[in-house]
This record gives C-alpha cells, structure tokens and sequence, in this order.
C-alpha cells in the first residue's frame, strides 16, 4: 500500500515519530523527509513506507490492547472506570529511567494521547501520570521491573 504525502506525514505524526527520527531510520537527511511530506516533491522509498506501516500497525495494536484492558474493567466492576490514569514521560532520559523497553518516548506518549482521545470521546477521565509520581501505581500500569 502506497500512502500519499498528507498520508505519510499523518502516519509518522500519530506514531510519535518526529522527522528527526525517520531520518534516522532511514539513513538521509531531516531534508529529504521534508520532501517525502511536501507535495510535487520525491516519494518516501517503498522500505521506509513500509516501515512506517509496521509502526503504524504496532500502535493501533498497542492503543487496542489498552481500550480492551479498560473494557475488561468494565466487566468485572459492571460499569466503566470514571478514570483512567495513563503513562507519560517528560523526556527521553525519564523514559529510559523508567520504561519497560528501549523504545522512544514519543511514541509512548503518542499512544497515551490517542487512548485518552479515545477514552474522552466515550465519557471516561483520562489522567495523564508521571511514573515517579506514584510508584505502586506505576507498577500496576507499566507491569515492569
């Protein structure tokens, strides 16, 4: 599947991925992805499309699997939470503090974004948190170390 431009630009912007970081990945400069993104300009190479694809799919899984996580809520309490507190990390050195992988920080919080988008549009509290602020807490919704 070949994205068009607005398409591209709206994939890596609701992944998290800055342009710095596709520039990276791909291996060129922030310039060419500029280009990618600006119409009239050169096309994104078919490897880097594709990878953004995979990203793409590996963040509506994630936003997925945190909604059925609130929906499983729901069931066993018999009604939905009135809140739901979500990760956030201010940078990338507080993510590597405190995530449960090497990933990147923005694309963490990209997906709290959208699931609190999410759970704002059905009615429930979203509650952005900052791990440190509440250890036990943390635990519970990271699952990590």
């Amino acid at each position: 599947m070949t994205l068009s431009k607005a398409q591209f630009r709206e994939t890596r912007e609701r992944c998290g991925i800055s342009q710095q970081m596709l520039a990276s990945r791909a291996g060129v400069k922030v310039l060419s992805v500029k280009r990618w993104e600006k119409p009239g300009e050169a096309e994104p190479p078919a490897d880097v499309q594709a990878w953004l694809e995979s990203m793409l799919t590996q963040h509506v899984e994630a936003v997925e699997a945190a909604l059925d996580a609130v929906d499983g809520i729901e069931e066993v309490q018999g009604n939905p939470p009135d809140h739901v507190d979500l990760l956030y990390y201010r940078s990338q050195a507080h993510y590597d503090t405190y995530g449960r992988d090497e990933g990147d920080y923005a694309i963490v919080n990209a997906r709290s974004r959208e699931i609190a988008a999410i759970l704002e549009a059905q009615g429930i509290e979203a509650r952005f948190r900052y791990p440190e602020d509440d250890e036990a807490g943390f635990q519970r919704l990271a699952n990590t170390r």
